[in-house]
């Protein structure tokens, strides 16, 4: 078995203690493996929970869509950021965190959960201004729901129609007009939605290794093989980005997914996630933000000039999880 540390130019991890509150908290976490109950993971959280940025950030995504979505890669929207906070380590014993999981809640459609937004009509870019449930929106809610804590009757059955809805390959689609006449030639899933469902799956341990992963994989695997665009989503200058949040359709993303799985651990595309990862480094093997949304500017993974702590961390967990 090789060591992670092995693969980096240096080890970063005294680095990544020293810096920012949501880095620091999860390194000693994650990587150092510390439980939650020592006192260096406690004053941890103490800090973070402190931390200005993270309070502005639990702030805007108590706001929760005020007004509808008309586009799904607006890193802005309430649920990306819910999904960050999960990400940095929060939980449902937080009660701001609690009040913003109930407005998430609250809004279903056919029992799944639902995010404000405008869906284009056929034939016209007119649209209606509703609470809609996709594949794309619905699971990231309830993997993001997961992650937080939350473990009741309506996770149990939003989990089961997510499994359902990929007990073949085509998975569950959006079946938007403007992606519809591909889907009728190639008749494969949305590889932006099999990708999230592959995060759900990865919180399940009846799920993590099962049939329907496998299924959700295949879209990823496909797109690979396929070698061009597929239902919109790429694979050129803007899909080779480490890039955070995980907003849309990119390499950190998927190798951050794709790395949660044995099954995938000898696919071609994770082997070339981690090739690409781990060539990225710098000479202190560290990793800099090549892409970055422009309205997280203050945090550290904006900074496309200087190495990001959270952008190494997410890397080094990756490694930590393939040669594990």
């Amino acid at each position: 078995m090789q060591n992670w540390i092995n693969k980096l130019n240096d080890n970063p991890t005294a680095w990544l203690l020293e810096s920012n509150p949501w880095t620091n908290y999860r390194t000693l976490i994650d990587l150092l493996e510390l439980p939650e109950n020592s006192s260096k993971v406690f004053d941890a959280k103490q800090k973070l929970d402190n931390d200005k940025l993270v309070n502005e950030l639990i702030n805007d995504a108590d706001q929760w869509f005020p007004v509808n979505a008309t586009r799904h890669d607006d890193s802005k929207l309430a649920h990306y950021k819910l999904r960050m906070l999960a990400d940095f380590g929060f939980t449902v014993k937080d009660q701001r965190i609690l009040q913003i999981v109930e407005k998430a809640m609250a809004h279903r459609e056919n029992d799944l959960f639902a995010i404000r937004q405008t869906l284009p009509l056929k034939d016209t870019i007119a649209g209606t201004d509703e609470w809609h449930a996709l594949p794309c929106d619905s699971t990231i809610l309830n993997y993001t729901l997961i992650k937080l804590g939350l473990d009741n009757e309506l996770i149990a059955k939003n989990i089961e129609h997510i499994r359902d809805k990929w007990s073949t390959d085509e998975g569950w689609f959006c079946f938007l007009p403007f992606v519809n006449g591909q889907h009728k030639k190639i008749r494969i899933g949305c590889p932006m939605a099999g990708l999230m469902a592959l995060e759900v799956f990865s919180l399940v341990p009846q799920l993590k290794e099962s049939i329907y992963a496998h299924h959700a994989y295949e879209p990823l695997k496909f797109h690979l093989e396929y070698g061009k665009s597929l239902y919109y989503f790429g694979r050129s200058k803007k899909f080779w980005t480490l890039k955070y949040p995980f907003v849309w359709y990119n390499a950190l993303y998927l190798a951050d997914v794709l790395s949660r799985f044995e099954f995938t651990k000898d696919e071609p595309l994770l082997k070339d996630l981690i090739t690409w990862i781990e060539q990225m480094q710098t000479e202190e093997g560290k990793f800099k933000a090549n892409s970055m949304y422009t309205n997280y500017r203050n945090w550290d993974f904006a900074d496309k000039k200087q190495p990001s702590p959270w952008i190494t961390f997410l890397c080094c967990r990756i490694l930590k999880r393939f040669y594990s």
